[in-house]
């Protein structure tokens, strides 16, 4: 039973059970007596912050061979009155970029730990001052040359000891040779590589580090390390939707996509199907249109905006020739004036369905997310923009489908955005030609569905799952966003 002391006199705590209270007794046989104390709720992050250093440490350990390897992980477990842990997990790069990872399991059982321990890495026990003195200063170390630690680390330091005098100090070497060596991680990106060094041009000073960008454990076939197909893409995408399935989606969100109706009440063709918006008055339009689309196709991109400004002004109801000049602005690099046309686009021609998912994909990529809902206006699939249609084709399925996916992952909506993915999975549209908005939605909701999986299973750290997650990372930072519709142009 729980109890607290005051004076000499020992309380037991009873929950009473439809009230935000408890009832106190004292156990002497004294008179009882009644309190009212409320209830305070304490989430994770607050507990470790203000208590984890009160727990005892039951456990340190580090991967084996960490002085050779250059990095290593470290967990550092607390134990609680009712025998579970929680734990702070480290990953630390002592000869560059010190804290590249942190998180934490909070009060997670015994047999959890065993297994994330067998799972995570080679581990071996060692001692709290070396685990600390180790994550300390690599730390320092990244911090002298511009490097600041894994955000995450702003909640798992406090499941360390504070680092003060109280902690001995150990002569421990960081860097290589005396110098910081950066080596490639598999999920670096060309943009991060280059952040690196950039900064170790600026702090160290050129000659002073090393670099190791090569890929020497792939394979020679398989030289980028990554997904090349779209088929790939999808595979890795099955894999991680098993592992959602399984530790986060609710009975709830598997009987919505169970239920779901997008993509039901119409057929999808490969070929152009007609629409008012697709429609040339005349042959010499349409001749007109194509030779405009040869000359972006030929590369001669600063001609044919010449002469699609010049075929806007003369059809100005064409929507298919401000699509053409949005698209070729992109091509040419000009990201302003193609942002500039699709709002002129959308602004003229709304109903247009390229139009309507360029301009909604801008909003998203400003972060105005609240203005999409009057956008949509509560139309959730293609036949409810365009009811007198039972045919579409899969350029305009796979746009809207990958738009909507894409609005409800960064509104966080996972359950939502899977209305969306399922026809786009089902239906192979990640194959679809010119098209590569979908591909990148796929990597999206990846990615998204492994944070949340992070939180929710205690077996995310095995290397199958970080296996998982760097190869969703790298291909993430390798795909174009960028819209363009090959089809409709």
């Amino acid at each position: 039973m729980p109890c607290f002391i005051s004076g000499r006199e020992r309380y037991e705590i009873y929950p009473l059970p439809f009230e935000n209270s408890y009832l106190i007794r004292m156990s002497k046989k004294k008179k009882a007596k009644v309190v009212s104390i409320k209830q305070a709720y304490q989430s994770p992050e607050n507990y470790i912050k203000t208590q984890a250093r009160s727990l005892p440490i039951e456990e340190c350990v580090v991967s084996e061979n960490w002085q050779e390897t250059g990095i290593c992980n470290i967990i550092v477990a607390r134990r609680h009155k009712t025998g579970n842990l929680t734990l702070g997990i480290y990953m630390v790069d002592l000869y560059c970029l010190g804290m590249k990872d942190a998180h934490y399991k909070f009060n997670i059982d015994q047999d959890d730990y065993d297994y994330l321990k067998e799972n995570y890495a080679d581990f071996e026990r060692c001692d709290y001052v070396l685990a600390h003195n180790i994550i300390y200063g690599a730390v320092a170390f990244a911090e002298d040359y511009g490097f600041k630690p894994h955000k995450d680390f702003a909640i798992a330091q406090f499941i360390l000891e504070e680092d003060d005098d109280n902690v001995e100090l150990m002569e421990l070497e960081f860097g290589f040779e005396g110098i910081p060596f950066y080596i490639k991680g598999p999920n670096d990106s060309a943009a991060k590589i280059n952040q690196i060094k950039s900064t170790l041009l600026r702090t160290a000073g050129e000659g002073n580090f090393n670099i190791l960008e090569d890929d020497d454990g792939f394979d020679e076939d398989d030289d980028d390390g990554g997904y090349r197909t779209p088929e790939d893409f999808a595979a890795m995408l099955e894999n991680i939707n098993n592992l959602y399935d399984q530790y986060v989606q609710t009975k709830e969100a598997e009987e919505k996509l169970e239920k779901s109706t997008i993509g039901k009440a119409y057929q999808l063709v490969g070929q152009p199907v007609e629409s008012v918006y697709r429609k040339f008055d005349s042959a010499g339009q349409e001749e007109h249109y194509n030779k405009l689309l040869d000359m972006v196709s030929d590369g001669q991109r600063d001609s044919a905006i010449d002469e699609l400004k010049k075929a806007i002004v003369q059809y100005p109801q064409k929507a298919q020739f401000y699509n053409l000049l949005q698209s070729t602005y992109m091509l040419n690099g000009q990201g302003d004036k193609s942002d500039t046309m699709i709002v002129e686009m959308y602004e003229r021609f709304p109903g247009y369905l390229f139009a309507l998912v360029n301009y909604i994909n801008l909003l998203l990529e400003e972060g105005k997310l609240d203005e999409v809902p009057a956008v949509l206006d509560g139309k959730a699939d293609l036949n409810d923009w365009y009811p007198d249609r039972n045919l579409f084709n899969i350029h305009e399925a796979a746009i809207f489908y990958a738009t909507m996916c894409r609005y409800f992952i960064m509104m966080d909506d996972i359950d939502s955005a899977d209305l969306y993915m399922y026809p786009i999975l089902k239906d192979k549209l990640y194959n679809v030609q010119g098209q590569s908005l979908a591909r990148t939605v796929m990597l999206e909701i990846g990615e998204a569905k492994m944070e949340k999986i992070k939180i929710r299973s205690p077996l995310w750290e095995t290397q199958y799952f970080a296996s998982l997650q760097d190869d969703t990372h790298r291909e993430a930072g390798r795909t174009n966003t960028n819209i363009t519709n090959f089809w409709e142009l």
